[in-house]
This record gives structure tokens, sequence and C-alpha cells, in this order.
């Protein structure tokens, strides 16, 4: 008999158990549906090469990751500037929680954003270009992409 007594416990229990389960998965379905509790996107930065010289040719794309981009004359940067206005170490674009920001790094001719001139990191949006000397890019979206570029 009292064998019996735990057994139906250990059931009850574990009925409450899957009960609370139940009710968990049914209001993160509802959380996602309503999108107030969605899942992270992998979204990266995309900049396209739309005036460059003949090592950087246009329509070039290149991808802002996690890694970020570092642009300059130097041999060691992520995309190398064939550009004597561009400096060694120009600039760097990386991602900052889902936003991809792009900073100058004390360059001598500087890096523009549509037209002006940057002193501080600057959150890029879609549509945006980037100017270092002669070399112009575009800056978009670049979302679930399955390849690497």
């Amino acid at each position: 008999m009292q064998f019996v007594l735990v057994i139906g416990r250990l059931a009850f229990v574990a009925l409450i158990y899957l009960f609370i389960f139940r009710i968990f998965t049914v209001l993160m379905a509802d959380l996602h549906m309503k999108g107030i509790c969605q899942s992270p996107i992998n979204e990266y930065g995309r900049l396209e090469v739309l005036t460059g010289a003949e090592t950087l040719s246009r329509g070039r794309i290149f991808k802002v990751d996690g890694k970020g981009l570092r642009l300059g004359r130097g041999k060691h940067n992520d995309i190398v500037l064939p550009d004597h206005f561009a400096s060694i170490d120009h600039a760097v674009f990386r991602l900052q929680k889902g936003q991809t920001i792009v900073e100058d790094l004390g360059s001598t001719n500087g890096t523009w954003v549509n037209g002006e001139q940057i002193h501080s990191p600057v959150q890029m949006v879609a549509g945006d270009y980037v100017k270092i000397g002669s070399i112009t890019f575009q800056y978009s979206r670049w979302q679930n992409e399955s390849t690497k570029l």
C-alpha cells in the first residue's frame, strides 16, 4: 500500500511539472508570434566599392562581421586601400549590438560619411556613403547570407 502511494505522489508531481512546461512553451510561442521575444538574427554590414583603384575594383563587396574590418594602406589591413590619401591604419568598421559602427583611426586626410568628415564613431545606416581618399564605398545590410566573402 505504501508503495502505491509513493508511485501516485511521483506521478502527480510529474504531471504538475509537465503542465508547467506546457504553459511555458505556449507562452514562448505566443511571444515569438507577437514579435516580443525574437531569436537573434545574424545581421552583418556590407560594403560595396563604388569608385576604386586597379586593385580595388568597382562592385567588389566586403562583409562586416563580428571581427570587423580594418581599412588602410598597410598590408595588415582587411581592405588594403591603394590610395596615397589613405593612412596606413585609416578606419575600422565593427559590429556593436547588431549595428555597424565606423571610426576614423586618426588618419591624416579623414574619413567622410555622406560628405561629412567624422571625428567620432558613427553608426551606419543602409545607403550611407563612406569616402576615404578617392575610394568610395556604399554601406548596406547583409542579412542571413550563407556565403562568405
